[in-house]
């Protein structure tokens, strides 16, 4: 579990990042969330699916890791596999807290990430926080820079797809694993787009899709289903003794 604690110049000056070892934080995500402006990128690298967002009825988009908790196949001995790194991940190990006051959130740090130098070690390596003066380092500022984007982009993103779910267009979908030993294993809480909802809007809908932008975005969440592939083949290298020979996709049952 994280361990955060509001960063301040006080208490962190002596704090460092060593970026390099932030792969090994990836590896606790099976579903890694990305932003509508992402997608098309996004979908080049992994099978994209749409999913609810912890303790909350909203809908985000995801993109499928591993085939469970605290499994990511995209990471493997601290190396990240993906050319695409997503918002969501590129932040860490800071986020951002809107508890204290919802205008001007708080930047907090998670101590327990494996890339954190803290209780002056690893002092030779990694970014420093604050300069001498106390202010923000490039490094920092360019990760709060990151984090105010992610909230926009999330924001962009919680729109759009609540517009989805009003159109129906958000299909909830099983993933049923086979294994090479003939067992199964089903898995929840994903969606899928609805392609044949999708193709019976009205032209006016598709319009008005297609002026926001979002039209081209869909069209890539689909076609992203087949980088699947990829991941079974990830899954099959890294986990050598849990081989997988097929994933099917199953409408969930109301």
């Amino acid at each position: 579990m994280p361990n955060f604690e509001v960063l301040t110049a006080d208490k962190h000056s002596d704090v460092r990042v060593d970026e390099g070892k932030l792969a090994k934080t990836f590896a606790n995500f099976h579903l890694v969330n990305v932003e509508i402006k992402e997608a098309v990128q996004a979908s080049s690298e992994y099978p994209l699916f749409f999913s609810k967002v912890s303790n909350q009825q909203r809908w985000t988009i995801s993109a499928l890791c591993g085939f469970a908790p605290k499994e990511n196949v995209f990471e493997t001995q601290g190396t990240w596999l993906a050319h695409v790194t997503p918002l969501s991940l590129r932040t860490l190990p800071f986020t951002l807290s809107f508890e204290s006051d919802p205008t001007t959130p708080e930047t907090l740090l998670d101590m327990d990430s494996p890339a954190v130098a803290k209780n002056n070690t690893g002092k030779d390596s990694g970014d420093a926080l604050f300069l001498s003066s106390g202010r923000p380092t490039a490094y920092l500022d360019n990760k709060q820079k990151l984090l105010k984007e992610r909230v926009d982009a999330m924001q962009q993103t919680a729109s759009l797809l609540s517009e989805l779910a009003e159109l129906a267009l958000i299909q909830p979908t099983d993933l049923l694993i086979e294994y090479a030993d003939k067992t199964q294993q089903r898995v929840g809480g994903l969606a899928m787009l609805n392609e044949e909802r999708l193709q019976q809007l009205s032209p006016g809908t598709l319009s008005a899709l297609n002026r926001k932008g979002v039209l081209s975005v869909l069209f890539n969440i689909l076609g992203s289903v087949f980088q699947i592939n990829r991941v079974i083949r990830l899954h099959n290298t890294k986990f050598p003794t849990r081989l997988i020979s097929n994933v099917k996709f199953e409408i969930s049952k109301p």
